[in-house]
């Protein structure tokens, strides 16, 4: 019977091992982005809302909360006759995407976009010169 016990304990380590590295390969779930539509953006701010302010059809400025946890306000143009300007698109399946990235040039300096609702971070290959956007 002890070669049984030691079989199983075997088999049962062997397992562990296979469930921690497995573990270590699933990458996290990113947090969707929630869409709401404001006149005014609210003083509180929530952790992964997309704020687009406007009226009827005619959206001028989109806020959202910095998705590093930094808790920094990013504010986005929205109005096409000034520069920078963003884009936000809506999917049929619900989900918005915001266009071109974001890319934080003081603070955390976080560079991420929004597609289909999800942050979709940019990593630079540090081999580059020019920093060569990957997708992670």
């Amino acid at each position: 019977m002890k070669w049984l016990v030691s079989l199983a304990q075997s088999v049962y380590s062997k397992l562990s091992d296979l469930r921690d590295g497995l573990a270590t390969r699933v990458r996290p779930r990113r947090p969707r982005i929630r869409y709401e539509r404001v006149d005014e953006f609210p003083d509180l701010l929530k952790p992964s809302t997309l704020y687009v302010a406007g009226e009827d059809l005619h959206t001028w400025a989109a806020a959202l909360l910095c998705p590093c946890g930094c808790g920094a306000v990013i504010e986005l143009n929205l109005l096409r006759q000034a520069s920078p300007c963003w884009s936000v698109r809506h999917h049929r399946d619900g989900s918005v995407s915001l266009m071109p990235s974001i890319w934080r040039s003081k603070g955390c300096r976080s560079h991420f976009f929004i597609r289909n609702s999800k942050i979709d971070w940019c990593r630079f290959d540090s081999d580059s010169s020019l920093g060569r956007i990957r997708r992670p």
